[in-house]
């Protein structure tokens, strides 16, 4: 099976007949550097694929493996929805290793499928997190970790040299960047970091195209359009109120609970529009889960009985989630309220699901605080 560009070179080279001496007198390039292709030790510069594809007498497609239809966004989709399961698993280093072996098994089964390559290097970053979130990892220290991140800089290069969605390979630099930071190779993690936007800038390309969709098609089709960068600007501020929460909780937790409750003042608030929900719905049970545990740190009275609260409040949130989800996906006018990445979402919050995140929130309290904290709030 063609499972990488170095194997489709070896293979139509072999195809033609060819020596590695001879493509490479052929490409200018020495036989080595040839060799390091096919065994996929380096790749070939982005310059030298044309070149490359002609002397083999095939198309960039072939080369890239994508003739046999590999890179097929419906199998990306099915193999994301089946690593969400396993990496959302109670035990979250169990889940983190078996994702990132599935992953790894899907990469090799579709080879150059750069959203499957995208999606193992960010469970490569979720398994550094789970080994020790503060930590340091080194080389040497566990086999199979080794085998996961080595892989993952491999496929990692590939999509950053090679795929052409944008969205990927943003993913794939941040997935790296958190790798190498916890590697402490700090020099490597801020390379990729140069690569990322940054939110010092407001001139968003989302926001101009909004107003480009209201010249071109009018103002529904702009209200639609600002409507759906609201949702998707959730994320990032979200997901920044959940680190800064981590990061309070570990090192200031007499902070956590109240950093929390303003963060989570912020969240209700933008849901008073309920389209909303779907992309900070995850966020809210993280952050009820740092200021319970910071309540429950602090170990007062008056904090522990509104730990209690919390969890009874959150318990019925996530309950009360579950039910607009099944009513949400009713709505005759789905597609125009959300968008792919919210309709997923809602898919996948089902009782059963609402039942894993509560054992999940009550995992995490035992593991931070302790099986005596957790029994006084249940």
């Amino acid at each position: 099976m063609k499972n990488s560009i170095g194997s489709n070179i070896k293979y139509y080279r072999k195809q033609l007949g060819l020596t590695q001496e001879e493509l490479a007198g052929q490409l200018f390039v020495t036989s080595q550097a040839v060799s390091k292709w096919e065994s996929d030790a380096g790749l070939p510069d982005t310059a030298q694929i044309v070149p490359l594809a002609k002397v083999l007498n095939i198309s960039t497609d072939a080369l890239f493996g994508l003739e046999q239809g590999n890179y097929d966004a419906v199998t990306a989709a099915k193999v994301h929805v089946k690593f969400r399961e396993l990496r959302s698993q109670i035990d979250k280093k169990k889940g983190a290793l078996e994702a990132c072996e599935y992953l790894l098994s899907e990469c090799e089964a579709n080879p150059l499928n750069f959203e499957i390559y995208m999606n193992f290097v960010q469970s490569v970053a979720n398994l550094s997190r789970n080994i020790d979130p503060f930590g340091e990892y080194k080389k040497g220290m566990n086999e199979t970790y080794d085998k996961y991140f080595d892989e993952a800089l491999k496929k990692s290069v590939q999509v950053i040299r090679y795929c052409k969605e944008e969205d990927f390979v943003e993913k794939t630099h941040f997935a790296l960047s958190w790798i190498y930071i916890h590697c402490k190779e700090y020099e490597k993690a801020r390379e990729h970091i140069a690569k990322l936007p940054s939110i010092k800038s407001n001139m968003l390309k989302e926001s101009i195209l909004a107003k480009l969709e209201g010249f071109e098609n009018g103002v529904e089709a702009q209200l639609k359009a600002q409507h759906n960068n609201s949702q998707l600007m959730c994320l990032p501020f979200n997901k920044e109120f959940v680190y800064s929460a981590e990061t309070y909780f570990w090192n200031k937790p007499e902070l956590a609970a109240s950093y929390c409750e303003w963060a989570l003042n912020i969240i209700f608030a933008i849901c008073k529009d309920k389209t909303m929900k779907p992309f900070c719905q995850g966020f809210v049970k993280d952050l009820y889960a740092f200021k319970i545990c910071g309540e429950l740190k602090s170990g007062r009275a008056e904090d522990v009985k509104v730990a209690r609260e919390d969890f009874a409040a959150l318990k019925k949130l996530i309950y009360d989630y579950v039910d607009f989800c099944a009513a949400e996906l009713e709505r005759k006018d789905l597609l125009n309220a959300y968008d792919e990445k919210g309709i997923l979402n809602m898919k996948l919050y089902t009782k059963e699901d609402g039942d894993r995140r509560i054992k999940e929130l009550e995992e995490k309290i035992r593991n931070w605080c302790g099986e005596e904290a957790l029994k006084k709030i249940l």
